[in-house]
């Protein structure tokens, strides 16, 4: 072949390599980027001593449970504000902060770090939130922020559905009017009855806990109304149900599990004490009960909450304080894990698949 042949071949091969380089740049310019928030949505709690703080927080707490349960506005009002004064006092004197409303933006701060690793950055861009239900920044105005987004996740970041956790959810979500084509916010929720959540929750809690010859395990969960004032069942979805299925779910895996070494493993719950009779042992019942057996080692282990805050550690160490038991650790919840985080976002991904095929 003449060497102005061969040159010509060349030209005429890098022009074509040039124009499918084009067209495909060209094809690429033509994706349109889909824009997706994924909402990790707590409880929220005041996350410093501050009177007016501590005062917002229980009032939008009471607010909410005010929604399902004979709540009068001025018991609200007289308990945010007697609620408040004693938070500032309590707080002040243990040198305490809530570690919750922290431990979620950590949550959130991981799983976009997981979900830029999973899902294709080409063709999606995902931003994570953290919002909550009574302190700021609010999950409405989270919502509100990101409309404009092709898809809202809303994670309830409990693993018991209830009317003030993921019914919340589904509320806000169907009181949405979406515009130009845009769906309802999508709420992630169910977990309780999840066995990868079952699995990670197990792996996650041998290694933190001291199992052994006369020890004993409590799986703790935030406790819910079992009857109203008049003796009633309460006339809103209290989660009873998927509290006592997960606890006993959960229990006989760990019972079952090679590892266990525990002695026994009780379910008890973590009370408030308006709106009615609540859930039934409380910790300080479960833990004088194993007293009252021989048992002296136990772990707490609060399965029933995806971050530790106020209840799982002052309000159980009070209770946990008073009991017979000689030796009690309290175990961290599942926090910001990295097989949490992990299993968040297949959680995630998963739907995202789902909703943008």
């Amino acid at each position: 072949m003449v060497p102005e042949q061969s040159a010509r071949q060349e030209i005429r091969r890098h022009s074509t390599l040039y124009v499918n380089r084009t067209r495909l740049m060209n094809i690429n310019s033509l994706v349109i980027m889909k824009k997706i928030a994924v909402i990790l949505v707590a409880h929220g709690e005041a996350e410093t001593d501050r009177f007016v703080e501590n005062f917002s927080m229980i009032r939008h707490t009471l607010a909410h449970a005010g929604e399902v349960m004979k709540l009068p506005r001025p018991l609200q009002l007289l308990a945010s504000l007697a609620g408040g004064v004693k938070n500032k006092v309590t707080f002040r004197a243990q040198k305490y902060c809530s570690p919750q409303n922290r431990i979620t933006r950590q949550q959130a701060s991981l799983l976009q770090e997981k979900l830029n690793r999973v899902i294709t950055p080409h063709q999606t861009d995902v931003e994570v939130y953290s919002a909550f239900h009574a302190t700021p920044p609010f999950v409405k105005d989270i919502v509100k922020q990101t409309s404009g987004h092709d898809l809202l996740l809303l994670l309830s970041m409990s693993p018991i559905d209830n009317q003030l956790t993921s019914g919340n959810l589904l509320q806000l979500s169907a009181r949405c009017s979406p515009a130009n084509g845009q769906r309802r916010p999508v709420v992630i929720h169910g977990f309780w009855q999840d066995a990868k959540l079952k699995k990670v929750y197990i792996d996650y809690l041998f290694p933190h806990g001291k199992t052994g010859n006369g020890s004993a395990l409590v799986l703790t969960f935030h406790g819910t109304l079992v009857k109203d004032t008049k003796g009633g069942v309460p006339m809103f979805h209290t989660g009873l149900k998927e509290m006592l299925e997960m606890g006993n779910t959960l229990r006989h895996a760990i019972l079952m599990d090679p590892r266990n070494r525990y002695e026994a493993v009780e379910i008890a719950y973590l009370n408030h004490d308006v709106g009615g009779t609540w859930t039934k042992p409380s910790l300080a019942e479960s833990l004088n009960a194993l007293s009252s057996k021989g048992i002296q080692d136990v772990d707490i282990f609060s399965c029933g909450y995806f971050s530790d805050g106020t209840e799982t550690i002052l309000h159980a160490q009070k209770e946990a304080a008073g009991s017979s038991v000689k030796t009690i650790r309290f175990l961290p919840c599942i926090n910001d894990s990295q097989a949490f985080a992990d299993f968040l976002a297949e959680k995630v991904a998963s739907v995202v698949a789902d909703e943008l095929p």
